[in-house]
């Protein structure tokens, strides 16, 4: 008998509704904290995903300045690159500029500047220094 009472006073705790109340909020207790994991987790994916993205540009980037490098290390490759760099020429060479007269808008360029025009220059040297 006394088996049977200790049995029931457990159940009655166990299905009280005290009981399934506290066992529903630690439910949903334990759901909140795997659903901010499950964020937490998606976000890591995603950047690792982005980071394996920008390692390959980077790699990318460096494959291409060691080639560069490879041909600036030859005389030929390094005249190329000086002369795409900076404007510069051999000793004798010229420079020919070709305007296209459909693309390219080329105006006269006027002489003689007109009295207004000679004031304001003296003007801006004046004050602006």
């Amino acid at each position: 008998m006394r088996e049977y009472q200790q049995k029931h006073i457990v159940r009655t705790l166990l299905y009280s509704r005290i009981s399934i109340i506290v066992l529903f909020l630690l439910c949903m207790l334990l759901l909140r904290s795997i659903m901010q994991l499950n964020d937490k987790r998606i976000d890591v994916s995603k950047l690792r995903d982005d980071s394996a993205v920008e390692r390959a540009n980077l790699e990318n980037k460096v494959r291409q300045a060691q080639l560069k490098n490879e041909e600036i290390v030859t005389p030929r490759g390094f005249e190329n690159y000086v002369r795409t760099t900076f404007p510069v020429v051999k000793e004798g060479e010229g420079v020919i500029v070709i305007y296209d007269d459909e693309k390219s808008p080329v105006s006269q360029v006027r002489a003689s500047v007109n009295i207004w025009e000679q004031l304001l220059i003296l003007w801006n040297r004046v004050f602006k220094h």
